[in-house]
Parts: C-alpha cells; structure tokens; sequence
C-alpha cells in the first residue's frame, strides 16, 4: 500500500519581547511577549504590502483594524455593526466579513487563506490572527526558550 505524502509550507514566525519599563521602574522585571507574523490581504486590485500581526491564542476571531480593512476585498458576512466583548479590558464594535490573506516570510509564501474575520470599526486594536479558520486548520509550533515559531500549513 502506498503511504500518501503530504506538503507543507513552512512559515517563520518572530518574537517581540520588551520590558515592562513602569514595573522595571520599581525593581519588577516583566517580558512583554509577542508572537508575530507576517501576511498579506486581498485587495481588489492585487494584494496590500505586508503587516505585521499579533498571533493571538487567546482570541476567538482575527480582528482588523478599519484603517487596514477599508482597503481588502470584503464578503460580508454581517455587516451591521455588533458588539465583540471578551477583550481584555473591554469590548469593540465591528461587522463580520470574509476576507482573504497570505502569510510570508523571508523564504516562503503561503497559499491564499480564506477566514472570517472582525472588521473593527475603528483603530482601537493591532491586526491580530485568531483562532477560527487559521489556528483551527493550521499547526502553530511555539518555544520562546529556544526561539523558535512557525506555522506549518496544508499546500
């Protein structure tokens, strides 16, 4: 019988640490840790240059802000605005729309990602990468002791 191989796109992923300078102030020391990627969106002419977004296992849905959604090419979903609460702090309003992205890096581009996304009504908040439609269907591996991230995806 014969074993079916399967590809994959392998995708790096950066860290961003920084000090907490408020709680360093007072002796306390505190990484700021961000797990970020690089990616594109569809536009309806071609593709936006690349963004830098924050991988987020902890948010449900991936949230754009308005000032890079005004430019993407947009199947909506829900377009009237509606209340996302469960964000830290507070909650923010948006529409929920279909969009389309890549993720890139230095070596490698992935195949175009179809995903639902919360197109925030302002820019309250960073481009973050949730779980639904791209953490669900893509393996995230993650060592910050060893530096190392990636998302490795189905080709």
């Amino acid at each position: 019988m014969l074993r079916k191989e399967y590809v994959s796109i392998k995708i790096d992923l950066k860290f961003e640490t920084k000090l907490d300078l408020d709680l360093l102030s007072v002796g306390i020391f505190i990484r700021l840790i961000r797990l970020i990627a690089s990616l594109r969106l569809k536009t309806a002419e071609a593709w936006t240059d690349p963004y830098k977004a924050i991988i987020d296992t902890g948010s449900p849905i991936t949230l754009i802000p308005k000032h890079v959604w005004e430019k993407l090419s947009i199947k909506w979903i829900f377009p009237s605005s509606i209340e996302l609460t469960g964000l830290g702090s507070g909650g923010v309003s948006g529409k929920l729309a279909e969009v389309v992205m890549v993720f890139l890096d230095k070596k490698a581009l992935s195949p175009p990602i179809s995903l639902k996304a919360f197109l925030v009504d302002s820019d309250s908040v960073p481009l973050i990468i949730g779980f639904e439609d791209i953490l669900t269907d893509i393996k995230l591996v993650c060592d910050y002791r060893i530096k190392t991230a990636f998302l490795q995806i189905p080709d």
